[in-house]
């Protein structure tokens, strides 16, 4: 089977893109337009990508995200990093017999890592939901909906808490982890 590249995410799939036909879909392709200038019609799009934009538009399953795909995507690749990162230096520890208390200090770059992880998972950035800004791949813009900007801010906090708590937990293990 043939592999594409979505023009939208990036994302490698092993399927054939949406390519937009029916007239039905104008909207959609309008607003991929207005978000996305250099995006080519012919070039199709991932079915996410078409879900996404879909949704956007009749305004479904939308209210409880404030990142889009592509932000999501960012989020996922920097918490992939800092975990990598974090078990590279907790083995650089490990190598060197450090004592025990040094691995404390691995507890934000794991948090930095899993606070990626769960963002992308969530869709929502903590930080963004703070500031009652959302980033549906188009740049920052401010949430209007005040019921959505609430339920954003109480998520992102929720965010900010299971990130500590997976952090907190890994580190343990790497606390209490044999020398």
């Amino acid at each position: 089977m043939a592999s594409y590249v979505c023009p939208m995410c990036g994302r490698q799939i092993e399927r054939n893109l949406v390519v937009f036909l029916d007239h039905t879909d104008q909207h959609i392709i309008d607003k991929i337009k207005e978000l996305h200038p250099e995006w080519v019609e012919a070039d199709g799009i991932c079915k996410p990508c078409a879900e996404y934009y879909r949704k956007e538009l009749t305004g479904s399953e939308l209210s409880d995200a404030n990142i889009g795909p592509h932000e999501r995507q960012k989020r996922f690749g920097m918490g992939i990093v800092m975990l990598v990162l974090s078990f590279a230096i907790a083995y650089f520890f490990h190598l060197v017999g450090s004592s025990r208390s040094v691995r404390l200090f691995l507890f934000l770059p794991i948090f930095f890592g899993m606070l990626g992880l769960v963002q992308a998972q969530e869709k929502t950035c903590a930080l963004l939901a703070e500031r009652g800004l959302k980033n549906m791949d188009a740049g920052e813009m401010k949430v209007e909906d005040v019921n959505i900007e609430k339920a954003l801010r109480i998520r992102g906090r929720a965010i900010l808490i299971k990130s500590a708590l997976l952090a907190l937990l890994l580190t343990a293990f790497l606390f209490f982890y044999p020398r």
